[in-house]
């Protein structure tokens, strides 16, 4: 069975990889905004990049969420995140076998 036929089967391992690569791309944005604003000497400038450092935080808020809601993510319990992503790593490895 190819990759691609394996992935397709994954189920919630692809809504999860998926969701997970969100989040990651909004923290990078969220990381991007506040940089910038701290980098502009525009009031104009500034507060453009408020709003999109709100927005950026809010669409944080929600990936986050809903990883939470569905179990891909233990933001409050380290011991379980760190089992969830040994088993993350396990499933991934049995994917390219």
């Amino acid at each position: 069975m190819s990759i691609t036929e394996k992935l397709k089967t994954a189920g919630k391992t692809r809504d999860e990889l998926i969701a997970t690569e969100l989040l990651v791309s909004a923290k990078a944005t969220v990381r991007t905004y506040a940089v910038a604003l701290t980098e502009t000497a525009s009031s104009e400038v500034r507060e453009v990049l408020k709003k999109q450092l709100d927005q950026a935080i809010d669409n944080h808020a929600k990936i986050a969420d809903y990883m939470i809601k569905n179990e891909m993510y233990y933001a409050h319990d380290v011991d379980k995140q760190l089992e969830h992503d040994k088993e993350r790593i396990e499933k991934s490895l049995e994917l390219v076998k």
